[in-house]
């Protein structure tokens, strides 16, 4: 089980960079709207029946003048209307859905997306921020615990390395689980491990952070508590 905490830790821990381009949408003849929205709907629709190795497709809206018209991938849109030089936007969605494992919840959409099922009998998300990282550890096996996969972490890390107990409550549930405290080439890191109930085999849900006193800013880590408090789904039927 030492290969599973080596590959959660290669995941987790790398520096992101994400590049952002704004285009200033220009005036569109009434008479090009429709081929503008069927061409988007085509580049759209190839996103859908995604694979659970695949990344959580990105919504959208599409600003039609003062109108508003929600485009998700794989579903026509008719904007009804009369529109005279209309400003039309494309606009990204600022957090994904991810649905796999059975579970669901929203996460920032800046973060870049990775599944590893190399490790037999394991498969493993991972969706890293600039300092904050979520896991999804998918085991077939139902013996795995935060407690488990913790104490190899200690003993790997060696003295320096704790754990101590730790729960969160996300949308109305507690749980439960151990926060690992060690250090990777000179930086401190934790690794909360929480429990996540199944019918079969096991899942562990971990956050990493750095502690507050390794980083500027403690915005990224407020904005995905607030977003697995409002979403987090532990029996989704989408996955």
């Amino acid at each position: 089980m030492l290969g599973d905490v080596e590959a959660a830790l290669t995941l987790g821990y790398r520096e992101v960079y994400c590049c952002y381009q704004y285009i200033d949408p220009a005036p569109v003849e009434e008479s090009s709207m429709k081929p503008v929205v069927t061409i988007l709907l085509i580049s759209l629709c190839g996103l859908v029946n995604a694979a659970d190795h695949d990344e959580p497709a990105l919504g959208y809206t599409l600003r039609i003048g003062d109108k508003q018209v929600r485009i998700e991938p794989g579903q026509e849109i008719v904007a009804m209307g009369n529109f005279q030089d209309p400003k039309i936007a494309l606009v990204p969605d600022k957090f994904r859905q991810f649905t796999y494992a059975g579970m669901a919840f929203k996460y920032p959409a800046n973060f870049a997306f990775e599944a590893d099922f190399e490790t037999e009998g394991v498969k493993i998300w991972s969706l890293d921020g600039n300092d904050f990282v979520i896991m999804l550890h998918q085991f077939q096996e139902p013996s795995m615990t935060p407690q488990a996969l913790a104490e190899e972490m200690v003993n790997t890390y060696g003295p320096e390395s704790k754990s101590e107990p730790i729960s969160y409550r996300f949308n109305g549930a507690e749980y439960k689980g151990t926060r690992v405290h060690f250090t990777v080439f000179g930086t401190k890191l934790f690794q909360d491990i929480l429990g996540i109930p199944t019918p079969e085999g096991s899942r562990l849900l971990l956050l990493q952070d750095l502690p507050a006193e390794e980083k500027v800013s403690e915005e990224e880590r407020k904005l995905v508590l607030k977003l697995l408090d409002e979403s987090l789904k532990p029996d989704s039927k989408s996955s």
